[in-house]
């Protein structure tokens, strides 16, 4: 039996960009020798709007407004009880220090748990995520990346189990009402600028105190001629934000 989780991968890959846009250019050349004129204006209408999705101006458009919902944290609340980061995945390697085994969203959103820890040293910092494709855990490669950060282990949480956002945000809502000091059991939540508004839509109607620590932001100021697959890369960021918001309001509109 096909795991669950795995088909809601594989499906997602076919709703991004790459290899959206040219899984459809294919299908448009091959239905060429059935619907010529048909053939011709879908393929050019799916080259021109990769070009434009190239430019760095299309690009920003979608990605800041998704990154500008939450302001910077710059330092966390007095209240807070736990400060969660959420994973972007790794690189399993044995022989490579923990800074280069992350990929460099992880390693942006760690970096900035840890900052914001220190902050309030109080708290506990949780890191999350399975081990999917790997001997370690995802969890496992941020924590050790905390560590060699300088925050203790006894201040470190890890949520190994979780595989993806719903299961993070949903683990840490029930860590945090369980913490032992009453009085700090506010949830700070570190994830990419973009990632954000999605996990904040996921910890609606659940009872806890949460804010939001942006980091990892993609929207720049290259001039609009610098097209390149730098940009196109943010706008699928966005777009797969755009399309997990629609379908978590879809899958959860009774609740």
């Amino acid at each position: 039996m096909i795991d669950g989780f795995l088909l809601k991968k594989l499906v997602s890959v076919f709703v991004h960009v790459i290899p959206g846009v040219p899984l459809l250019l294919l299908f448009a050349l091959l239905s060429r020798r059935w619907y010529p004129r048909f053939s011709t204006v879908v393929s050019l209408l799916l080259v021109g709007l990769l070009i434009a999705l190239s430019m760095p101006p299309i690009s920003n458009f979608f990605i800041a407004r998704l990154e500008n919902r939450y302001e910077p944290l710059l330092a966390a609340p007095d209240d807070t009880g736990l400060i969660l980061v959420l994973g972007y995945g790794h690189h399993d390697a044995d022989d490579r220090p923990p800074n280069s085994i992350l990929s460099a969203s992880a390693l942006s959103r760690i970096t900035e748990g840890v900052r914001l820890w220190k902050t309030m040293p109080d708290a506990t910092l949780a890191v999350s995520g399975a081990g999917l494709y790997g001997a370690m855990s995802h969890a496992q490669a941020m924590k050790n990346m905390a560590l060699a950060l300088s925050v203790p282990e006894a201040k470190i949480t890890t949520f190994e189990k979780a595989r993806d956002t719903a299961d993070e945000i949903a683990t840490a809502a029930r860590s945090v009402t369980n913490l032992p000091d009453t009085e700090a059991q506010r949830l700070v939540v570190v994830s990419s600028a973009t990632h954000l508004p999605r996990a904040a839509l996921m910890l609606a109607g659940k009872e806890v105190t949460f804010t939001m620590a942006p980091t990892d932001y993609l929207a720049g100021n290259a001039p609009w001629y610098r097209a390149g697959s730098g940009s196109l890369h943010h706008f699928d960021r966005a777009l797969h934000e755009w399309v997990g918001m629609f379908w978590h309001r879809l899958t959860h509109k009774h609740e």
